[in-house]
């Protein structure tokens, strides 16, 4: 038995030894993979005729502790106009209203001056461990001048050196802008940070992330609410020669392929592109909430978005205003939304003769599309009028004309009318006793 026993434990080690050594071939061969993912290598170029980068963007090769990095600084002085604004314009702006579009309180505070606007460029544009940001983008205000610096990877190897650059240059700043940061430029670099063993001084940042209040203003304005769209729609900005956002990985993998700088300018000429219409964006927004009568003539959808706005943060006055001047140019289908709005803003107001006008314009409007201005219109006779009888004639109204009402609705709205009839039977026979 002693020795069958042992030649049983034999064959187990023999075969633990063998699961050992398969799991540490396995592991090993992940770790390298990692590697690869996470410490890019130089990439070897392929030769053909092609313009140095050197010869096609001007900057210059900066010093870090982690080796050289390309740079490329611009400044905008006075008189710079992107679009229909002046760049010294946009540090006249109050910066106020970003409580209004934004319920972040770590933005409470916000000084544009105070402010590192953010664009990255990047080799992919779905994120992931295996994305790198090859241009980082960064702009901000000195005094008067507006400065972009670019940070750019010539070869990938140099990334460690771009992050300490970036690094060293955001933490003078107390804010962040960006447009969609928030999900990707800002999660991704945060991703390098770490790859890299760095300290990350931007997601300790505040972000004004500028996709967000842009949604609030212009959603369903035009076809989309993307940064170029509002360019277009919002800020006068025309582009020339640029290149659109999905093709720039490829031609940054072609430039590291061939070594070939030609197109490589027209990637700079975007990221700053961006950059100045993020900083242009921000004073368009806060001009339109600080003074709603700057909003265009025929834009009634920016004037009706701050007339929500202004609802949802209790400032009922400055609401009322913009629906009235969003109902003077509005498109007739969009009337009725304007309108409820309006009501609900008086209403909240105290000014309930007014949206009791109101709620009877909706119905002369559209007198079958909904039950909700017969059903204000009844408690406001029932309660604010005291006249029972007419609040029971528009819920009888209300049972003829919406043909539209869920069952929910229809059983509310028979509970009203049976609880008026009793009030007026009540009314009725007061009247009635006390006349005899």
């Amino acid at each position: 038995m002693s020795v069958g026993l042992k030649e049983r434990l034999e064959r187990l080690e023999s075969v633990s030894g063998e699961k050992r050594r398969v799991r540490e071939e396995i592991i090993s061969d992940l770790r390298k993979r990692l590697e690869r993912l996470v410490e890019p290598r130089r990439v070897t170029r392929v030769e053909r005729a092609c313009r140095p980068f050197a010869d096609v963007v001007e900057g210059e090769a900066i010093t870090t502790p982690h080796g050289p990095v390309f740079m490329r600084e611009e400044t905008y002085g006075s008189g710079y106009r992107h679009g229909g604004m002046l760049l010294d314009r946009v540090m006249e702006v109050p910066t106020d209203p970003v409580s209004v579009v934004c319920a972040d309180e770590t933005l409470l505070g916000l000084d544009f001056s105070d402010t590192l606007f953010i664009d990255t460029e990047t080799t992919g544009l779905s994120g992931g461990t295996g994305t790198i940001a090859f241009m980082v983008g960064v702009g901000y205000f000195e005094g008067s001048r507006f400065v972009i610096r670019q940070f750019f990877l010539r070869d990938l190897s140099e990334e460690p050196a771009l992050l300490w650059a970036l690094a060293d240059l955001a933490c003078r700043f107390r804010f962040l802008s960006s447009f969609n940061g928030k999900r990707f430029d800002i999660p991704l670099l945060e991703t390098r940070f770490i790859l890299a063993r760095m300290s990350d001084p931007l997601s300790g940042l505040p972000n004004y992330d500028l996709l967000y209040p842009s949604r609030r203003i212009w959603r369903g304005a035009f076809e989309d609410c993307r940064l170029a769209t509002l360019e277009s729609c919002v800020l006068d900005v025309s582009r020339e020669d640029d290149v659109p956002s999905e093709m720039i990985p490829y031609l940054y993998f072609d430039y590291l392929r061939t070594g070939d700088g030609s197109r490589i300018d027209r990637v700079f000429y975007h990221n700053r592109m961006d950059i100045l219409s993020l900083v242009t964006l921000a004073a368009r927004i806060h001009e339109l909430v600080d003074t709603p009568s700057m909003a265009l003539k025929g834009r009634w959808f920016e004037a009706f978005a701050l007339g929500r706005l202004f609802s949802q943060n209790r400032r009922m006055d400055d609401a009322i205003v913009c629906f009235h001047d969003a109902l003077r140019s509005c498109r007739e289908p969009e009337e009725w939304e304007i309108l409820k709005s309006l009501s609900l803003a008086l209403k909240r107001e105290g000014k309930l003769n007014q949206a009791a006008d109101v709620w009877r314009e909706m119905i002369a409007f559209d007198e079958t599309r909904e039950l909700f201005p017969y059903e204000e219109v009844a408690k406001f006779y029932e309660h604010r009028a005291k006249d029972v009888t007419e609040a029971l004639r528009w819920v009888g109204e209300a049972f003829d004309k919406v043909k539209t009402m869920s069952p929910v609705e229809r059983e509310a709205l028979r509970h009203r009318h049976e609880r008026l009839q009793v009030k007026v039977k009540r009314k009725t026979c007061a009247v009635r006793d006390t006349g005899s």
